[in-house]
């Protein structure tokens, strides 16, 4: 039996081997070994503290990422992915060059073997002194409210926050801010905001390793609602013996103001009281709005109502007229009109019986200017008034105008019609002007 066992024992050994050797030529050609790359995983920082407590901050310069190449059966690595994998470097561990390597390590329990492969990748960061101070939190917005509304009050909670950064970029911090975001409201509301940090002009800087003593700020929006609110005037007493008043003019009219539903259901109207006993020549004043608006703010920026009493001789008239109150005539053809300064105001004195006076207007002027005869170019011509034969003008009156050569065939001849509609068909030959009276205080 012995003899069996040892007879052509060579033989058998290398049987064994080469039966060894195709088992693993098998195994390797059906799972074979291989290799594959994941990319950008991220390096978790351990031990910041060793840096923070000595006062600095760090910007990482290179390597927060890192790549890994891994070896293994082909049946393993195909069924991992960059999630499996940590990368981690302990600052603790920081070179005197700054550089800390990188260290990858596999999440899984595999059963099988494998090689992990960085490449010898570093961290690369740069050391800065540390800098801190408080800073005032400013609001801004963009977007647009409902119709009707408006942004009333904005509180920030807190309204100052500290800023810790390393000092190159601290440098470059010029205010913090938040920025509201309107988007049709029409009732207060709050939000919570995260806080951005600006340079002067207005830029907004990367606020990476930077540490604020609060990540959020609540911002308290306040919206106010609208209302326009008419103004008139009161004028109150009596002028001095012989004296009238001839009209009140006041700018604004109307003001629109905003605040609380309650508040403004308050408010229909504004009357203001012009006192003007005794005075022997116009009275002028501005009236402060905030006597009459209580709770409320003007939306524009007006903050008084100017008033103007005229006050004249009785027998005596006075109105203010613009361009747009005068008839134009004779108007040469294939020519148009344009005055000067069309928001001119001209101011026009009647004198004659106190009751006639009384119950003129501004249509009952009658003013007008001939233009019959005058060539191209620039002029200045008298106003004319169809005026009562008890009525007469203290001075005269004359406007600036421009005459300007219009063809027929002109697509905008449209203009030219609506002005030749305003002219009167009288014949060129009327008088252009009123005779100038003696300036008199009576009748």
């Amino acid at each position: 039996m012995k003899k069996k066992l040892t007879s052509n024992l060579t033989l058998k050994i290398l049987s064994i081997v080469v039966a060894f050797a195709f088992w693993l030529l098998v195994v390797n050609q059906i799972d074979p070994v291989t290799t594959k790359t994941f990319y950008s995983i991220p390096v978790k920082i351990l031990n910041e503290n060793v840096i923070t407590s000595a006062d600095q901050v760090y910007e990482i310069e290179s390597g927060d990422k890192v790549n890994v190449v891994v070896k293994g059966k082909r049946s393993v690595i195909e069924r991992l992915s960059a999630s499996d994998f940590s990368a981690t470097v302990d600052l603790s561990e920081l070179s005197k060059v700054n550089a800390v390597s990188i260290q990858v390590a596999l999440k899984k329990n595999l059963n099988e073997e494998i090689e992990l492969d960085t490449n010898n990748a570093v961290m690369k960061v740069k050391l800065e002194e540390r800098m801190t101070d408080k800073f005032k939190v400013e609001v801004e917005h963009q977007g647009e409210l409902s119709d009707n509304y408006m942004l009333g009050e904005i509180v920030a909670k807190p309204n100052i926050i500290e800023v810790s950064c390393g000092k190159s970029k601290f440098k470059k911090i010029d205010h913090v801010g938040v920025m509201v975001t309107l988007n049709g409201e029409s009732a207060n509301f709050q939000k919570d905001y995260s806080p951005i940090l600006y340079d002067k002009d207005g830029g907004i800087i990367d606020n990476t390793n930077v540490t604020f003593s609060n990540d959020s700020i609540t911002v308290v929006t306040h919206v106010l609602s609208t209302k326009t609110i008419p103004i008139t005037i009161d004028v109150q007493g009596t002028p001095a013996e012989g004296y009238r008043v001839s009209g009140t003019d006041y700018k604004p009219e109307e003001i629109h103001v905003a605040g609380s539903e309650a508040d403004l259901a308050k408010l229909s109207s504004i009357k203001i009281p012009i006192d003007v006993s005794g005075a022997k020549k116009d009275v002028e004043k501005d009236v402060p709005l905030v006597d009459y608006i209580n709770n409320l703010t003007v939306v524009d920026d007006i903050t008084a109502v100017s008033v103007h009493c005229d006050i004249v001789r009785k027998g005596t008239r006075s109105f203010v007229m613009t361009d747009t109150d005068i008839a134009v005539k004779g108007l040469p053809s294939n020519t148009s009109i344009e005055f000067e300064n069309e928001s001119e105001k001209h101011s026009v004195t009647l004198v004659g019986k106190e009751s006639v006076l009384e119950n003129m207007d501004l249509n009952s002027l009658g003013a007008y200017i001939n233009l019959a005869g005058l060539s191209v170019g620039a002029h200045t011509i008298e106003v004319g008034f169809n005026l009562p034969d008890s009525v007469k003008l203290k001075s005269k009156v004359k406007v600036n105008i421009i005459l300007r050569a219009q063809n027929s065939t002109d697509t905008d001849s449209s203009k030219n019609n609506n002005t030749t509609n305003n002219t009167d068909s009288t014949s060129d030959d009327e008088n252009t002007a009123t005779e100038e009276p003696q300036a008199t205080d009576e009748p």
